[in-house]
């Protein structure tokens, strides 16, 4: 057991955690202490055909969802906070006041760093700064994310907290979940040979995967892949007949899945590369 090692992701919907969700299996097994942030719940995404689910909902059933994903991969803790889902960038609910897009930057900053500071992790994970395809919600707890992992550490930022019996704790590596652009192009390639027409968002997100040599860290979650595909498949609500997910044979996305790579984007133990443990460097 390595219950003193700990490892957070600070992500915004229930699903966001797939891309390391096999790692975060494979820790979890270690004893190592993994926790999620989960700063919407999804309210206002598409809802897929036959679900049980209305837009009034559809946000229990996402954290249903969101907990049974957690279930899964054993994770030890999952946090939910309770902004508002602000979908899609342009769209009328990035203006809603109740949504994340519109929330306080420096107030999600500080509910990430109290989190930080009860959870004391060596590692921290989140999206790039484009979030990974734009959307809103990614960027502001990338930028959380950030603000967090800088100042956690420091007791003159949010000292109302150290009042609370917490302390200050700074950790130690950064991360960023990206996706390497080979990857997309073989979904992409498989996609072209069924005859498939590119959705505009998935051209985008394949332009913005990253090229292999500043991916740092490839993490082998090969043993893990039946859990992560039993992970993903909790998520009902977002798995419509139209899904990217649905439009792959499993055989592709289970052989795809055996890795799960990642850029690292701060690190207070020296800089590296080809690294094969998010916890590389750490004593």
């Amino acid at each position: 057991m390595v219950d003193h090692l700990s490892i957070l992701a600070v992500y915004a919907h229930p699903d966001d955690e797939q891309g390391i969700s096999g790692s975060f299996a494979k820790y979890a097994r270690q004893g190592i202490k993994t926790s999620i942030i989960c700063a919407t719940r999804g309210e206002v995404g598409e809802i897929a055909p036959e679900v049980d689910a209305t837009p009034e909902t559809l946000g229990k059933v996402r954290e249903s969802e969101m907990r049974c994903a957690a279930a899964k991969i054993g994770l030890r803790h999952l946090y939910m906070f309770d902004y508002r889902d602000s979908g899609m960038a342009g769209t009328p609910q990035n203006e809603d006041a109740r949504s994340l897009h519109q929330a306080n930057l420096l107030d999600v900053g500080a509910r990430v760093t109290k989190i930080v500071r009860e959870q004391k992790p060596q590692v921290m994970v989140t999206f790039d700064a484009w979030g990974g395809y734009g959307h809103p919600d990614h960027i502001q707890m990338h930028k959380a994310a950030l603000l967090a992992f800088f100042v956690a550490g420091d007791k003159r930022a949010f000292p109302e907290q150290l009042k609370d019996g917490l302390e200050p704790w700074t950790p130690q590596k950064l991360y960023f979940h990206v996706w390497p652009r080979s990857r997309f192009n073989t979904y992409l390639d498989y996609l072209k040979t069924q005859g498939e027409q590119m959705p505009d968002w998935l051209t985008g997100f394949g332009l913005r995967a990253l090229p292999e040599e500043v991916i740092t860290t490839r993490v082998d979650v090969s043993e893990f892949t039946r859990l992560k595909l039993e992970s993903l498949l909790c998520h009902t609500s977002q798995l419509g007949p139209e899904t990217l997910f649905r439009k792959i044979p499993q055989e592709i996305w289970l052989q795809m899945a055996k890795q799960e790579t990642f850029m690292l984007a701060e690190s207070r133990t020296g800089r590296t590369n080809g690294e094969t443990d998010l916890f590389d460097g750490i004593e």
